[in-house]
């Protein structure tokens, strides 16, 4: 079983396009923030345009931009945009009906998870990517960004 990291990437190159936001960036100039493929970056920005979190223009001058101003993106935005399965997934064999935990186990834990499915949900709502910049800017001390 794995976990993802499109979530967590795809923040890092909204907030890479918030900092730089007088500029179109590439995905290389991305991926190199990230130390990943560009490919990978390109994957996600894909997602992220149909989602109407990034633009995209071709060519020499071409590149990427926020398609909306960052206080206005949210972490639940981009969670929504990027990941496909529910935070938790049940097996994909169905559990044994013969056995009374596995007959019953997946009804009962969706109930029961469904609260702390909608709290992160929630929680994700109230932080923009502007938050997510400033607290990047206040961590990093004064050091100049490079991005």
């Amino acid at each position: 079983m794995s976990n993802s990291s499109r979530f967590v990437v795809a923040t890092h190159v909204l907030t890479n396009l918030a900092v730089r936001s007088d500029e179109r960036l590439s995905s290389d100039r991305l991926a190199w923030s990230v130390n990943t493929n560009p490919v990978v970056i390109r994957q996600l920005l894909c997602s992220l345009r149909e989602a109407d979190l990034v633009d995209s223009k071709r060519g020499p001058t071409g590149g990427f931009t926020l398609a909306r101003e960052p206080d206005t993106i949210t972490l639940r935005d981009i969670y929504e945009a990027v990941e496909d399965a529910e935070p938790f997934c049940f097996h994909t064999n169905e559990p044994n009906d013969e056995c009374t935990v596995g007959e019953h186990i997946q009804p009962v834990l969706g109930e029961l998870l469904e609260p702390a499915i909608q709290a992160m949900l929630d929680e994700l709502d109230s932080v923009t990517i502007a938050e997510v910049h400033e607290a990047i800017f206040e961590t990093a001390d004064g050091d100049p960004l490079e991005v």
